[in-house]
């Protein structure tokens, strides 16, 4: 690693951070320097491989990392991005964290009542029973076909908005 890649600089970073208590490290939409310029491959190419030289420092600096937690759209072993991390986990279809990644029906009925309790008010001539029309609207996806989860980002801006809306399809670009 010459002196100011970024590589070296990631490698710094998680060891000065990691030097008393062991860091984690996540990463979301790892893919996204890639996939965004998927009609320019030597771009795309170029993207992978700077991608691909930070990802390698995570093996080397194992000792100082506790948790490591990435997400993408694309399957990590095909990207080759990876090639050098050898002990990656995937958990996408995995049935023991079908429910991680996004609020289950109890937890919106635990954590969230005090403030859904007021769009109920307001919505109660249109949606009698405010809970079914959150679920129509944003409990959308399920990782192993049986447990279904809200869709965390599209809840809370509900909850911020106190209105009905799609907002994740808002998020990504038809």
């Amino acid at each position: 690693l010459s002196s100011g890649t970024n590589a070296l600089k990631f490698r710094t970073l998680i060891e000065q951070l990691g030097a008393g208590t062991r860091v984690s490290v996540l990463i979301d939409e790892y893919d996204k320097p890639i996939i965004d310029h998927i009609d320019d491959l030597p771009r795309a190419e170029a993207n992978r491989q700077v991608i691909r030289d930070l990802y390698s420092v995570v093996k080397g600096s194992d000792g100082f990392i506790r948790f490591f937690f990435v997400t993408g759209v694309s399957k990590f072993t095909q990207v080759s991005i990876f090639s050098d991390l050898n002990n990656l986990n995937d958990i996408t279809l995995d049935p023991a964290y079908s429910q991680m990644l996004g609020y289950t029906e109890e937890e919106l009925k635990t954590y969230f009542a005090a403030y859904i309790e007021p769009i109920a008010k307001r919505y109660e001539s249109v949606y009698p029973d405010i809970y079914q029309a959150i679920k129509e609207w944003y409990n959308g996806y399920s990782w192993d076909g049986e447990h279904f989860v809200y869709n965390p980002f599209s809840i809370l801006k509900f909850l911020s908005q106190r209105r009905f809306a799609d907002f994740w399809f808002s998020t990504g670009t038809p």
